[in-house]
């Protein structure tokens, strides 16, 4: 499998915190299924500005520093290619951007499997695809009737 992540390095708040919370998600899934199991990779969306140099800071700002996970700058045509076929969208505005805060996990045929949405999720949202994808098991589903209410 295939980890897929947008970032754009200019950004101070969300990008660096998903990053570092993916990498928990990342550490997570692991200790499930061991190491060399799946790919990462997080690619830089603001051209001309994330750079292979600027995404390379990014990386070392996060402290990233995994030999499966890497940090790639691509052209607009690519940018574009690769989002449309992951579903990420992201908007300009005065500030920065807007965008989906998304993993998207590719199979080996390259096709989208899963997406994980938010800054931060429970890691069995991200783990359960990928050990599903690594071994063939199904992913445990949560129905309707495993839920209860909060009554705190």
């Amino acid at each position: 499998p295939l980890i897929v992540s947008f970032v754009y390095t200019g950004c101070m708040q969300v990008c660096p915190t998903t990053t570092k919370f993916l990498e928990r998600a990342i550490d997570e899934a692991e200790r499930a299924l061991g190491q060399d199991v799946f790919r990462v990779i997080t690619i830089g969306f603001n051209l001309p500005f994330d750079t292979p140099l600027a995404m390379q800071d990014f990386r070392k700002q996060q402290g990233i520093d995994r030999p499966n996970w890497e940090f790639l700058a691509a052209d607009a045509p690519t940018i574009a290619g690769l989002a449309r076929d992951t579903g990420f969208v992201w908007t300009p505005t005065a500030s920065g951007f807007d965008h989906l805060t998304q993993a998207t996990i590719i199979d080996g045929r390259g096709r989208v499997f899963q997406q994980v949405y938010g800054e931060s999720f429970e890691l069995p949202m991200f783990v359960g695809p990928l050990k599903e994808l690594a071994t063939g098991s199904p992913a445990p589903t949560i129905t309707g009737s495993a839920l209860r209410p909060n009554r705190g």
